[in-house]
């Protein structure tokens, strides 16, 4: 298959054209910046031209779609109880808001217009609001499966809320197959740097220590446009242990000391975020572990 990705030069991207070309896929890379020594044709290109991206998808078989504007709560905004957020620069998150949402409506009607028949955006579990919420807010059961409602207050989690709700409209046209892959935080293979920027007293608890690594996040956009199925399916894309210490159960009673129900008999640090239907539909199972070497 011909395979467009968007995003190209960050950690999934590289990661999801090496995995798509070892499985026998052509690859065509897409981003705002250069990509130094790729060995795959790559196009700079501004997605909210949709005119263009339909240029570049015509004669493709499927678009992953990567690309995003990041969001700096990770910067700072962490109230005293390590649960929800300060976000002072409205006009600046509006903005990238807006991006996020313009860059998935040109993505998606660009790919109508060339006949691309399957998609994979790449959405976050910050859609379901525990990540950056200005309220307290809790889960309503855990491990967080699909069923889940999206909560989010904040313009990141909203923005990959919406796109969803983009991709269910343009799925129900009957053209078009659309993965939204719900990704936690990534690490490339660099285990280590990775687990000093977790640090919990900077990026808050809301991912419940939820994780995935770019190689195993790659092979899940392989796999859904590989899987034929109806319409949109969201996905959550994760390990299935989080990256904590501190058993999940435990950490849930902390967090919210009203109980959370939880729909598990696993004991030790299992990821608060369920990744079963994507194991069901997919046959997705991530496989590299923090460290490096297989699970």
């Amino acid at each position: 298959m011909r395979v467009v990705i968007t995003g190209v030069a960050g950690l999934i991207g590289r990661a999801a054209a090496q995995t798509f070309m070892a499985r026998g896929h052509e690859v065509i890379g897409v981003d705002r910046i250069a990509l130094d020594g790729a060995n795959f044709e790559t196009v700079l290109s501004d997605l909210a031209d949709t005119a263009a991206v339909a240029a570049l998808l015509r004669g493709a078989h499927a678009l992953v779609h990567l690309a995003r504007a990041r969001f700096p709560y990770t910067a700072g905004g962490l109230a005293a109880d390590g649960c929800t957020w300060h976000k002072p620069d409205v006009i600046a998150d509006s903005a990238r808001l807006a991006a996020n949402v313009d860059m998935t409506a040109s993505v998606l009607s660009a790919a109508v217009a060339a006949g691309v028949p399957k998609v994979v955006l790449g959405s976050s579990l910050a859609a379901y609001g525990l990540y950056y919420p200005s309220r307290p807010v809790k889960p309503l059961h855990a491990p967080i499966d699909e069923q889940h409602p999206l909560l989010p207050d904040d313009p990141y989690g909203l923005s990959k809320a919406i796109g969803e709700r983009l991709a269910d409209g343009f799925a129900a046209r009957g053209r078009m197959q659309i993965a939204s892959l719900r990704f936690p935080g990534v690490t490339g293979e660099d285990h280590a740097r990775f687990l000093r920027a977790q640090n919990p007293a900077v990026r808050g608890y809301g991912g419940l220590g939820t994780w995935i690594d770019a190689r195993d996040a790659a092979l899940a956009c392989v796999l859904s446009i590989e899987t034929a199925f109806t319409g949109h399916e969201a996905f959550n894309i994760c390990a299935p242990e989080t990256l904590l210490a501190e058993p999940t159960a435990n950490l849930l009673a902390r967090l919210y000391p009203s109980r959370v129900d939880i729909r598990t008999a696993a004991t030790g640090s299992w990821a608060g975020y369920d990744p079963g239907k994507a194991r069901r539909m997919l046959g997705f199972a991530a496989t590299t572990p923090l460290g490096g070497a297989p699970w």
